[in-house]
Order: structure tokens, then sequence, then C-alpha cells
């Protein structure tokens, strides 16, 4: 049977980076909203960041987000009669949102919590935890019929997985060089105290994370990367440090040799920035330790 499976390196990361204030801004949804939020940043005095993770399809929803109403649960169960839950075993997880989602009939369904999840329900209660329900590529609601005939607006190459993430992560067809969350860093980075931190990325590299001014700080699971012979002494000597430091960051002649030790500056100023800030937080965040382990054995019968 399938898993969601997120990685232990991410999880070891964010249980970490959730505590600096040092990386990430809050951010809306809608671009048209970022002067609003530079105002509200200017005098906020909490720390927020927005963190996404990207299961590039690694989910199957209908085992996550389960039909419990009646009727909607028989649907679900005769679609997939083998690896159904069943209704009583979900009781123990149906959610009781303010407001129930309706049918184009007016008719009320409710969902509930795969049973592995249950730990989640408690945060959805506090309504502290929200479900966005169909959420996708579409540029707007389609039917059957609708896509058949090509009556309607469509994303380019549906069906096509990879093509799908990349306009899941920038709202471009694929070969994009700059996603959504990067777009929004380009809004953010002026108001940031550190623009090297406005778009953290703890996987790697990322469509998503790119802008067209804010650059995305890659990361390891432990915190930054650093230069091997920067992080101890050079063979044993301070001073062999200091010249590797000083011939990797000099100022150059040549254009792109000068764009080069500027990058490398600011990755080992970030270093030291990031590793201070890692020093001082805690190894371990209490909401996120009972959290990440059930993930990580979630099964999606």
């Amino acid at each position: 049977m399938p898993k969601l499976d997120l990685s232990a390196s991410r999880r070891a990361f964010l249980k970490r980076a959730s505590a600096l204030s040092a990386a990430g801004i809050a951010a809306p949804w809608a671009l048209n909203l970022g002067a609003m939020a530079e105002a509200s940043a200017a005098t906020a005095t909490d720390y927020k960041a927005l963190v996404c993770v990207f299961l590039y399809g690694g989910n199957d929803y209908a085992n996550t987000l389960v039909p419990f109403d009646t009727a909607s649960h028989a649907a679900y169960q005769q679609m997939r009669p083998s690896f159904a839950y069943g209704r009583e075993r979900l009781a123990a997880t149906a959610l009781n949102p303010v407001h129930a989602p309706l049918d184009s009939a007016g008719f009320a369904h409710q969902c509930a919590l795969a049973p592995e999840l249950a730990p989640l329900l408690p945060l959805f209660n506090a309504e502290k935890l929200a479900v966005m329900l169909n959420v996708g590529t579409l540029v707007q609601p389609t039917t059957k019929q609708q896509y058949a005939s090509k009556s309607v607006r469509l994303p380019p190459k549906l069906f096509s997985h990879n093509d799908q993430q990349s306009v899941w992560q920038s709202s471009m067809p694929e070969g994009a060089t700059s996603g959504w969350g990067g777009r929004m860093g380009d809004l953010f980075e002026s108001g940031n105290g550190n623009a090297t931190f406005t778009c953290v990325n703890v996987s790697g590299n990322a469509v998503f994370m790119s802008g067209k001014s804010a650059v995305q700080y890659q990361v390891s699971p432990n915190g930054s990367v650093p230069v091997a012979g920067l992080k101890a002494p050079l063979f044993g000597s301070a001073a062999c440090s200091d010249a590797l430091r000083a011939l990797i960051t000099q100022q150059r002649p040549h254009l792109l040799e000068n764009e080069y030790t500027r990058v490398t500056r600011r990755a080992i100023e970030a270093d030291a920035v990031l590793t201070r800030a890692l020093g001082a937080a805690p190894a371990l965040l209490t909401p996120f330790s009972g959290f990440f382990p059930i993930l990580t054995t979630c099964r999606l019968e």
C-alpha cells in the first residue's frame, strides 16, 4: 500500500527552523495584497512563516480526507471496494466544520480524516487546522463534458504529471523560471531584515521558491552548508582558513568571476547568521514532536 512519507531530513530541519526569526515572512495568497501585508508586517511583533510541503503527487486524497456522510461514503466505497475505509472506522475522526461543503443540490457533505491522522483532529476542532477542497491547476470549475468539448479554458498539458507539477508551483507552463512562492518573496524581501532568508528551501532546488529577484536559500537538514575549509581550520591552521576566505571572496575584475565571489560571500555570511540562530534554538519543539512521526507512518490504504 502507498504511504505518505515525509523524509526525516525535512522533519529534522523543520523542527529546528520553526524556532528561527531569521528566515521567512508571512504572506497572503493573493499577490495584490502585498502592500497591505507590508504595512502590517511593519508593526507586527510576532514571527510568522509560510511553510510549504510539496508531495509531487504522492498523496491519495480520498483516503486522506474520506467521505463520511451516508450517501457520499456509499459512493466512495462503491468506487474503491477493496481498499475503502469502513464507515465505522471513520466515526472517531469525523469532521464537524462550521460550514459544511454543499453540492449543487444544496446537500451538505461530511468528511473524516483517515484514522491514522486522528492526532490532527484536536487541531481542527480548535480551529487551528483547515482543509482546502477542490484545489488544483484548473483555470475555472470544469465539468467532464466541458473538458471533452474544450469549451472552457484548460491548463496546458492537463494529465501530464510533470507539467502539472510545474503549473502548480509556478502558475505557468513547464519551463517557468519563477514560482508563485518566489514571486511573493520578491514583494517582501525589501521588508526583510536579511533578504537572503526570504525564501528558504530544505529540499534542494524548486521553481516554486525562485523569484525574479528573490533567490531561494538552500539548506541541509542540519542547517546551512558551510565551506569545509572555513568550518574548521584548514590543515589545522586558522591562517590558512583566513587566506582561503580572502581568496574566494575578494573582488574580481572579470564580470562573471566577480558575480561568483559575490554569491560566495553571501553564502558565507548567511551560514554564519543561520548557524548562530540554530545554535540558540531548541533541538526539538513540542508542537512537532507528536505530529511528524504520525505522518511518517500514515498508511493510505
